[in-house]
């Protein structure tokens, strides 16, 4: 079982469609991943619904493990190891 933790980002409401977009990013470890999700909803809906919905959404995209459309950032470096010459 994988531990991670959800964040909802660039939460807006597209008024054209009228859906919210966000991007869900799931961190684990090191790594994060990122996907965009969209949801149909009236504006005045509140915050706490539209983004449990949303990171609900990408957990279905990522259990699907579909090849679509995520980002996959790997945050830490590898480690440099500090060569020594002979002088």
């Amino acid at each position: 079982m994988a531990l991670y933790q959800a964040e909802v980002t660039q939460l807006r409401f597209n008024a054209a469609t009228q859906k919210f977009e966000a991007l869900v990013i799931f961190h684990e470890g090191h790594d994060h991943v990122s996907y965009p999700c969209e949801l149909e909803a009236p504006i005045s809906s509140e915050f706490a619904l539209i983004s449990r919905a949303l990171v609900v959404q990408a957990k279905v995209k990522r259990a699907r493990d579909a090849h679509g459309l995520m980002s996959r950032l790997k945050t830490q470096l590898p480690a440099f190891r500090q060569v020594r010459t002979a002088a």
